[in-house]
C-alpha cells in the first residue's frame, strides 16, 4: 500500500491525514512552506475604502487581511476563488461572498458579475507572487485595479535534503503538493540521487496548472501525476484512494522478485567444502584396503598424505581469514571514523551554505526591491511632465477639464508599474477633485455680451422732450363792475397776444438737442465698455470685467432713454452679469505631485 507525505503548510492537511489513517494508509505531515504576514501601511489599505469589488485568492488572504482591518466597506461586492475561502470570509467579516462552481481563477473570471468592469475600483487580496491571470484580465475589462499582498509563502528549509532523507527512511512513495511554490521547495536539492528518487514517486496535485508545471519544469512523467477535483482535503483524499490498489499490485509484483541481487545472499567458500573432499578420499582408501589387501596399503598412505596437506591448507586458510577479519574490523573502524568526520564536515558545510544562501537571498531581495523602485529615464520624465502639465492647466489656465485629462493619461502610464497603489489613489483623488470644481459659463456670458453689442444701434438716446403747455386762461371780460381789475388784465393779455405769442411750460430748464456726431460718440462709448468686458472675460480678468460692466451701466443710465424697452432690457442683463459668480484665480493643490515624487524615489 502506498505511503503518503503531506506537504501542506502548518494547520492544513489535518483532515486529509485523519481520513488516510481511517483507511489504514500510512502518512506523514511535512510542511514545506510557512505563511508569513505582510504588514501594510494605511496608504496601502486605503483602496479598500473606495473599492467596488474585493476579490480574495485564498483562505490565508482572508485571515491575514482580517488581522489588519476590522471590517470591509458595506457597498463593496465580495468574490472568492472557492467555497472554503468564502466560508473564511463569513467567519472573519460576517459577510457573504460569491464563489464560482469551478473553483479556480478561470471559474472566477467566468462569473457574469465580473464581465464588465469599466472604471470600477477592484482590489485583489492575495499573497506575493503567484499567477497574474486575474490582474491582467481585470485590467483588460476596464477595472481600476489595486493589489493588496497580505502574506508570502516562505520555504521551511533552504534545502529539501532533510525532508527527502526523512521520506526515504519512511519509504514514502506518494507526495501531496498543493502549489507551484511547494513544488519548487520540494525539488530544491542539488543531489542527483534525491532527484532520481523523487521521479520514482507518485504526485497528487490540486490543479492541472500545477501538473503541467511539474511535468515541464522537473520532467516528471504524466503517469506519476494525479490531479484532484478540488483544493480541499476531501477532494485530495478521493484522488489518493483509487491509486492505492494500482500501487499495491505493483508492490506485490516487486515483492515476488527474487532477492538474488543482494550481495549478502552470496555464499562464501567454507570449511565444509574441504571436508567433503577429504571424506571422499578416506572412503576411497577404505574401500581399496578392504578389497585390495596389502597392495593397496601404499594408496592409503598416499591418501593420508593428501589429507594432511589438505588440513594444512585449511589451517592456513583459517589463519588468513582471521587476519582478513582483523583487517576488516580495522577498516570498518576507520570507515566509521571517516563517516563521523564526513558527517561533522557535512553539518559545518550545510550551516555555511545556509548562512551564505540566506545572505545571498537577502542581497537578491534588496536588489530586487531597489530595481522595482527604479523607473526608466523615459518613463520618469514622462510621468513628471504629465504631472507638471496638469498642475499648470489647473492653476495657470484654470482649465480643470484639461488637467483632468492629463492626469488620466498619467494614470495609464504608471498603472502597470510596481508599488503604485498610493500613487494611483492620489491621481484618482485629484481627478475627482478637478471634476468637482465649478465651471464658469464663459461661452454663454460671451454670447450675451455679443448680443448686447448688436443692440447698441437700436437703443434710444435721451433727446429733447417738451412737456405739455399750460392750459389757456379764460380771456372773456366779466360784466361785473367789481371785476374791473380782472377785465383790465384780460384786455391787456388779449392786446399782447395780437402782437406776441407767449406760451409757458412746466420745465424751466431744457437740455439742448444732440447732433448725429454726439450720438455716434455715445454709441461708440457704450460699445467700448461692452467690448472691454468681453476681452476681460476671455483673459479671465474678473476685476476689469465687472468694472467695464459698471461703466456700461452708467453710460446707459446717463445718456440713454431709460423708459425705452431695449434700454431697460440691457440694464437688466448688465445687472444679472454683475451678480454672476466669476472666479478665475482658483488655486488647487494636487496630491499626485507629492505622491509621484515619493514613488520615483
Amino acid at each position: 500500500m502506498m505511503r503518503i507525505a503531506i506537504t501542506r503548510p502548518e494547520g492544513k492537511g489535518l483532515q486529509l491525514s485523519q481520513l488516510l489513517d481511517k483507511q489504514g494508509i500510512y502518512n506523514v505531515r511535512t510542511p514545506v512552506l510557512r505563511i508569513e504576514s505582510c504588514a501594510l501601511s494605511a496608504s496601502q489599505l486605503a483602496p479598500l475604502d473606495d473599492a467596488d469589488i474585493i476579490v480574495f485568492i485564498s483562505q490565508d488572504a482572508v485571515k491575514q487581511l482580517a488581522a489588519q482591518v476590522d471590517s470591509l466597506p458595506a457597498n463593496a461586492q465580495l468574490f472568492t476563488v472557492g467555497e472554503q475561502t468564502a466560508s473564511a470570509v463569513k467567519d472573519c467579516f460576517s459577510r457573504s461572498a460569491v464563489a464560482p462552481v469551478q473553483q479556480d481563477s478561470e471559474g472566477l473570471l467566468a462569473l457574469p458579475q465580473l464581465q464588465h468592469l469599466d472604471s470600477k475600483q477592484v482590489v485583489l487580496v492575495k499573497g506575493r507572487g503567484g499567477r497574474t491571470l486575474l490582474a491582467k484580465t481585470f485590467k483588460q475589462r476596464g477595472a481600476i485595479l489595486n493589489m493588496c499582498a497580505v502574506y508570502q509563502r516562505v520555504p521551511e528549509q533552504s534545502d529539501s535534503s532533510i525532508w527527502l532523507d526523512l521520506w526515504r527512511s519512511e519509504r514514502i512513495d506518494g507526495i501531496v503538493i498543493t502549489s507551484n511554490a511547494a513544488i519548487d521547495a520540494v525539488f530544491n536539492c542539488q543531489q542527483s540521487e534525491y532527484i532520481d528518487w523523487l521521479k520514482s514517486c507518485h504526485f497528487f496535485l490540486v490543479s492541472q496548472r500545477s501538473a503541467s508545471y511539474l511535468h515541464d519544469t522537473y520532467a516528471i512523467s504524466k503517469t506519476r501525476i494525479s490531479v484532484a477535483k478540488g483544493p480541499d482535503d476531501l477532494a485530495i483524499y478521493k484522488c489518493i484512494v483509487p491509486n492505492q490498489h494500482q500501487q499495491g499490485s505493483h508492490m506485490s509484483e516487486q515483492e515476488k522478485q527474487p532477492e538474488a541481487s543482494n550481495p549478502e545472499s552470496v555464499t562464501q567458500p567454507s570449511q565444509p567444502v574441504f571436508k567433503q573432499k577429504v571424506s571422499k578420499l578416506a572412503m576411497l582408501a577404505l574401500l581399496v584396503a578392504l578389497t585390495g589387501g596389502a597392495a593397496t596399503t601404499g594408496l592409503i598412505i598416499h591418501g593420508q598424505q593428501i589429507s594432511d596437506k589438505t588440513y594444512a591448507a585449511l589451517a592456513q586458510l583459517r589463519t588468513d581469514n582471521a587476519k582478513l577479519g582483523e583487517q576488516l574490523k580495522q577498516t570498518q573502524s576507520q570507515l566509521a571514523s571517516v563517516q563521523a568526520t564526513l558527517h561533522g564536515q557535512r553539518d559545518v558545510v550545510e550551516q555555511q551554505l545556509t548562512v551564505h544562501s540566506q545572505a545571498i537571498d537577502a542581497q537578491l531581495q534588496a536588489a530586487l526591491s531597489q530595481a522595482k523602485q527604479q523607473i526608466s529615464g523615459a518613463l520618469s520624465s514622462e510621468a513628471l511632465y504629465l504631472q507638471r502639465m496638469a498642475q499648470f492647466k489647473a492653476n495657470a489656465e484654470q482649465d480643470f477639464q484639461g488637467a483632468s485629462a492629463v492626469l488620466q493619461r498619467l494614470y495609464e502610464v504608471v498603472q502597470n508599474e510596481a508599488d503604485n497603489t498610493a500613487l494611483l489613489g492620489a491621481i484618482a483623488t485629484d481627478i475627482a477633485m478637478l471634476k468637482a470644481q465649478p465651471k464658469p459659463a464663459l461661452e454663454d456670458t460671451y454670447l450675451k455680451l455679443h448680443a448686447m453689442l448688436k443692440q447698441v444701434d437700436d437703443l434710444a438716446l435721451k433727446t429733447l422732450h417738451l412737456p405739455e403747455p399750460k392750459q389757456t386762461q379764460n380771456t372773456e371780460l366779466s360784466g361785473d363792475l367789481n371785476d374791473f381789475q380782472s377785465n383790465l388784465k384780460k384786455t391787456w393779455q388779449n392786446l399782447v397776444d395780437d402782437f406776441i405769442k407767449i406760451r409757458t411750460r412746466e420745465v424751466a430748464v431744457i437740455d439742448p438737442l444732440l447732433d448725429s456726431e454726439q450720438q455716434q460718440l455715445l454709441r461708440a462709448q457704450l460699445r467700448s465698455h461692452l467690448s472691454q468686458a468681453q476681452s476681460a472675460l476671455m483673459d479671465k480678468q474678473a476685476s476689469i470685467f465687472f468694472s467695464a460692466l459698471e461703466s456700461a451701466s452708467e453710460t446707459l443710465s446717463k445718456y440713454y432713454d431709460t423708459q425705452h424697452d431695449g434700454v431697460q432690457a440691457m440694464l437688466e442683463q448688465i445687472k444679472q452679469l454683475q451678480h454672476m459668480p466669476l472666479q478665475f484665480n482658483t488655486q488647487v493643490e494636487l496630491d499626485s505631485s507629492a505622491a509621484l515624487k515619493e514613488w520615483l524615489q
